[in-house]
């Protein structure tokens, strides 16, 4: 691991009590809203904010996304999410969001998300134009050396021992 290198860290807000659910901590939906956010984050971090998504008439679209839910975030907690780049290629990015409570605290949650650079006028998936596709792929390079999150690469199955 490499101590100078470390995860992006582009968002943070507080749980709303509007976020909590009937069992007393934030909806599952609101994990999601606040990992959205910390995506729309980087997005504008490797330059393509609203503006850009405008004038070159593209935009990234999230194709796949997992979830772990791990703690419960519960209202007034501050949530710090931290960005990894776990992969890319011309036309995807996978990021990688852990969500602590503060800074350093515990982790509650994360997900892996892959994006898809399209076209808006083909409506076709098409390559991250230069500008971005050089911040990904830095980004990408950079965080390839530091340890690969836990929960990365998951998949959702049932494993039926002998009894089935």
């Amino acid at each position: 691991m490499n101590d100078s290198i470390q995860p992006l860290r582009l968002y943070q807000t507080t749980v709303s009590p509007d976020w909590i659910d009937y069992n007393g901590h934030m909806s599952e939906a609101y994990y999601v809203l606040v990992f959205g956010h910390a995506t729309d984050a980087f997005y504008d971090l490797i330059g393509m904010d609203d503006a850009f998504r405008r004038t070159t008439r593209t935009s990234v679209y999230t194709v796949e996304a997992h979830v772990n839910y791990l703690l419960e975030a519960t209202e007034g907690q501050v949530l710090d999410i931290e960005t990894l780049v776990l992969g890319r290629d011309p036309k995807r990015v996978v990021l990688f969001h852990t969500m602590r409570w503060g800074n350093a605290g515990p982790v509650l949650a994360t997900t892996e998300v892959m994006a898809l650079n399209v076209d808006k006028v083909s409506l076709k998936a098409a390559p991250f134009h230069p500008k971005p596709a050089a911040r990904i792929a830095a980004f990408a390079a950079d965080h390839a050396r530091l340890a690969r999150p836990e929960n990365a690469g998951r998949r959702i199955a049932i494993l039926s021992g002998p009894s089935g």
